[in-house]
């Protein structure tokens, strides 16, 4: 059977039997016999006849079999019946041995059914072929001519099969199924989905072990953020093989949503039948299209049917993971038939050293720092490393690799991202009415909630910024830092649109958000003129009850502020000028040398007082200790003086 003279010749008999050799097929298969009697083993021409008629000896010496020889390979695979495995074999002759496929010519030529030949030659009953499992499993196929005949041949997935290189798949279930994937990473890598993941490996394993259908698993978040890395991971952890379905075509080109939904049902028919793995589909938005919901609840643009991939979720036979860059519009329909969504986001300040270390370990290149200065400025950069430090390995130049990373950060903002590492500080400078080490020792303990709120107050350049990034950085959590002119918008309810969208963006990156000038924002409502005045203040109150992240807020005008904000925030510290000690750090701090007794007699500098005249040597070059003095106290007689609240930091908050 693995010989394509055998099905040449068992074909030819079948023909034979119903047209003798007088009728017009029957001397049409004589001839086509009789030109080809050396290669179907016939020592005499004189006796085709008898021979196409009779028993059939062995068939003769060939080389060239290998098709044959893969196709029985995945019938034993599969465990086929006899039947099936001929009708696999048969339809492997008609596509790729050259006498069968000769035959086939004749077949068609003579408007023959070839249904009822494939019946004689395999053991099925003509009507049954067409629910052969083989044909289930898009392996052969069976399809209406033009002519209203029913045809046969191989479909493009075991096409693919059996063009693949040698040592393309690890077996030939895994050509089918779609490339095995190899975890690169530990569970220990992806922190903040640790609770999730659990619970991942404990739907995974009880699914797999009493065999439950329809479980799926969906894993969304930005591009870079990881998610296939996690499907792999699972994989790896539960010691399952993982497939990523339908990622080419049967070309190894760009595969249309027919070309994906074929192969994982193809994968799914075959693992009913024989095998135990995950798969994975990634990039879900293939098989939903450029689905968009509309404000009236519609879904547009949807591709395919929302009833056939409804469907598809419930009855899937083994486990799948399904990856999205974004589900804002997936219909909530086809969202309720997961079992489990898991978030992801860019890595935080805290995880992206060891991230970079494990790296720069993988692709044998040394560590940039460059590359963690632009982590801790745009958090994508986090998923860049791996592409960086390879490109910087193959330009010969490991300190390159932040270049390699900035360009592409570059074209992702629309602008340059500079690689330039936090601004040196010494937190002990600050000066506040509480002890703030005391207090971020406790917001930052391990097992601390993290849904609370901070309001900075004080003049202006007395380090409320400061002290938030010194706490950010505690926190091992990115940072965003939103200013009124970032949220603040002319157009009525755009305001609060900004507002929620800027605490959607922190819960989702589980970063820590800061509102600086916040009083532009938190204004009294007592004094509003507009309505609009009142429904953003109202906006963000609500969302700061609400928030399970850390807030914080700094303003320059704390008696502005509506009387209601003072109960949402949990912490408050007034920031505070600098002291005589503190005031001769911070001189050695910003100009590098030991500061004169002349400067106990300026009161009440702070930071920015030395912030700004540090930025003035830049310009000026060296000063002498007088002159640095002097613009000190330029700098803060300049400072206007700013009205505080009586008692806001610490009087018991009223009630709206």
């Amino acid at each position: 059977m693995l010989h394509d003279s055998f099905w040449a010749r068992a074909l030819a008999r079948a023909i034979a039997a119903d047209h003798p050799g007088k009728t017009r097929t029957g001397r049409a298969l004589l001839g086509w016999a009789r030109a080809r009697a050396a290669a179907l083993g016939f020592e005499d021409k004189a006796i085709v006849r008898a021979g196409l008629l009779g028993p059939l000896a062995p068939p003769p010496e060939t080389r060239g079999e290998e098709n044959l020889i893969q196709a029985n390979r995945l019938a034993d695979a599969l465990d086929l019946a006899a039947e099936e495995r001929a009708l696999l074999l048969f339809a492997t002759a008609m596509d790729r041995g050259p006498l069968t496929r000769s035959l086939v010519k004749l077949v068609e030529a003579e408007a023959l059914d070839m249904e009822a030949l494939a019946g004689t030659l395999t053991g099925f009953a003509p009507h049954a072929i067409r629910s052969a499992e083989v044909v289930r499993l898009d392996l052969v196929g069976r399809w209406t001519g033009k002519e209203g005949k029913i045809e046969f041949g191989l479909c493009w997935s075991f096409e693919r099969l059996l063009d693949a290189k040698a040592g393309q798949h690890e077996s030939l279930l895994d050509g089918l199924l779609g490339q095995r994937q190899r975890a690169r990473h530990a569970l220990a890598d992806f922190p903040a989905q640790q609770s999730e993941a659990n619970l991942a490996l404990a739907l995974l394993r009880g699914a797999l072990a009493g065999g439950a259908r329809g479980i799926n698993i969906l894993i969304h978040g930005p591009p870079g953020t990881g998610k296939t890395e996690l499907a792999r991971t699972l994989a790896a952890a539960l010691g399952e093989p993982l497939h990523a379905v339908g990622e080419a075509d049967s070309d190894g080109e760009e595969p249309s949503r027919f070309d994906r939904v074929a192969a994982l049902r193809l994968a799914l028919r075959t693992l009913e039948k024989r095998g135990r793995a995950l798969l994975l589909f990634d990039e879900m938005e293939d098989l939903l299209g450029n689905a968009q919901a509309e404000p009236d609840g519609r879904i547009r643009n949807r591709a395919g049917s929302k009833l056939f991939v409804n469907r598809l979720l419930e009855d899937n036979v083994v486990p799948v993971i399904w990856t999205s860059n974004s589900i804002v519009d997936v219909d909530p329909a086809i969202l309720r038939r997961f079992s489990l969504s898991v978030r992801m986001d860019f890595p935080g300040v805290a995880h992206s050293p060891a991230m970079l270390e494990r790296v720069s370990a993988e692709e044998a290149v040394a560590v940039d720092p460059a590359l963690q200065a632009l982590a801790a400025r745009a958090p994508e950069a986090a998923s860049l490393f791996r592409v960086a430090a390879r490109a910087a390995g193959l330009a010969g130049d490991p300190a390159s690799a932040s270049r390699f990373a900035g360009s592409v950060l570059g074209a992702m903002h629309g602008h340059d991202i500079e690689p330039r590492a936090p601004r040196a500080f010494d937190e002990s400078l600050l000066v506040a009415d509480t002890d703030l080490p005391a207090l971020f020792a406790q917001l930052t303990r391990a097992g601390a909630p993290a849904d609370f709120s901070l309001l900075l107050t004080g003049l202006p350049g007395t380090g409320k910024t400061e002290a938030v990034q010194a706490l950010a950085r505690q926190l091992g959590r990115p940072l965003h830092v939103k200013r009124a002119s970032d949220l603040m918008s002319k157009w009525v309810g755009e305001t609060e649109k900004r507002i929620a969208g800027a605490f959607a963006e922190a819960r989702r990156q589980r970063a820590m958000l800061f509102f600086d000038e916040v009083d532009s924002l938190l204004a009294d409502r007592h004094g509003a003129s507009a309505g609009w005045e009142v429904s953003q203040v109202n906006e963000l109150l609500t969302w700061m009850e609400e928030h399970p992240l850390p807030f914080a807020a700094a303003t320059n005008h704390a008696a502005r502020l509506d009387p209601a904000s003072a109960r949402r925030f949990v912490f408050k510290v007034e920031m505070r000028a600098l002291d005589t000690a503190r005031a001769r750090r911070a001189f050695s701090h910003f100009f590098g040398r030991e500061a004169p007794a002349l400067l106990d007699r300026a009161d009440g500098l702070t930071l920015g007082d030395f912030a700004v005249v540090a930025r003035q040597l830049r310009f000026l070059g060296a000063q002498d200790d007088k002159t640095l003095v002097e613009r000190l106290q330029r700098e803060q007689a300049a400072r206007p003086a700013m009205l505080q609240a009586i008692g806001f930091c610490s009087a018991p908050a009223r009630g709206e």
